[in-house]
């Protein structure tokens, strides 16, 4: 059964502490429960077969919020990432943050994952985060900067001028 608990749903930049966790736990049903009812509306008790259906799918849109939930097989993150820490068959992998929104998502204006208020430019990002593990730049335009922060990986990919298109966050790959 996938009921959501009675705790309250981790705030969308802390949605970070449910990756690894599966469709059938507690936590992370709650906060889909929460983040995709409609505005005023009461939050379900279960996932909808329609939500149950995006998760096999692969992504939940929170479309009003500007995030992307991604979640993979089982099996899937099992061999990328190690084994999942729920029961269930898909695995919260990924969460995708839009600061100028997308084709499938609103902007997303809260305070960024790790960071104390919004990152829209690579210049908040390296405010908020510090000097970047990794990244690439192509003729002298940075494309993208990776940072690995509380057992996490955080990327932010930028536009030509500095704007931060996306922050993903994600598990790190198992070695």
């Amino acid at each position: 059964m996938t009921t959501a608990p009675t705790a309250p749903a981790p705030a969308l930049p802390d949605l970070h502490h449910l990756l690894g966790l599966t469709d059938l736990d507690p936590p992370l049903v709650s906060a889909l429960l929460a983040h995709t009812a409609p505005a005023g509306a009461p939050v379900p008790t279960e996932l909808s077969q329609k939500r149950r259906k995006e998760i096999r799918a692969g992504f939940v849109l929170l479309k009003d919020a500007g995030v992307v939930m991604s979640f993979t097989p089982r099996e899937t993150h099992a061999v990328d990432f190690g084994e999942p820490l729920g029961a269930g068959t898909h695995v919260l992998s990924a969460l995708f943050y839009y600061p100028e929104g997308s084709e499938e998502v609103e902007p997303y204006t809260g305070h960024a994952p790790f960071a104390d208020g919004p990152v829209d430019s690579r210049e908040q990002a390296l405010a908020a985060y510090g000097a970047p593990s990794d990244g690439e730049e192509e003729e002298g335009v940075v494309e993208w900067e990776q940072w690995q922060l509380d057992g996490r990986e955080l990327t932010a990919d930028y536009a030509d001028d500095g704007a931060v298109l996306t922050l993903t966050v994600a598990l790190p790959l198992a070695m």
